[in-house]
This record gives C-alpha cells, structure tokens and sequence, in this order.
C-alpha cells in the first residue's frame, strides 16, 4: 500500500495551486514553505512536480479544494 501525504491549496500569482507536504527531495516538511519563491512540489493534474510552470491551477480556493476531495486517491498518494 502506498503511503500518503498532505496536501493543500494556496495562491500562487492570482490562481490557486496544490501543494504537498514534500519538498522536491520527498522529505515531509511540517508546514508550506513561507515564501511562495522556495521551490515545493505542485500538482500537475498527473504528477508531482517542482515546477511551477507546470501546476494545475484553479479560479478560486473552493474549486481547488472540490478537486483535491474528487480526486484525493490520487493526489494524496506518494511514491
């Protein structure tokens, strides 16, 4: 069975994004990095990525948030 992760949406330039509790090494972290520049790991709407430029986004935080319930299998999985 794998293991999860937690997972959360915030904005990033005017559009939400999820975001992980991992860092690009796969290392949990306990809290979103401060700045929205440190490099953190987004959802592609495939994968996770350390690449901003290839985030799904969102309008708002409540679309975000109703894809991460749909879709929570999915995106909360790690490894």
């Amino acid at each position: 069975m794998g293991r999860t992760m937690g997972v959360m949406a915030r904005m990033r330039d005017e559009r939400f994004v999820i975001t992980s509790d991992r860092n690009p090494d796969g290392i949990s972290i306990k809290r979103a990095p401060r700045n929205l520049s440190d490099t953190y790991l987004v959802w592609t709407g495939v994968s996770w990525s350390s690449v901003m430029t290839e985030a799904l986004t969102f309008d708002t935080l409540e679309v975000a948030e109703d894809y991460i319930r749909a879709n929570s299998d999915q995106v909360m999985k790690y490894g």
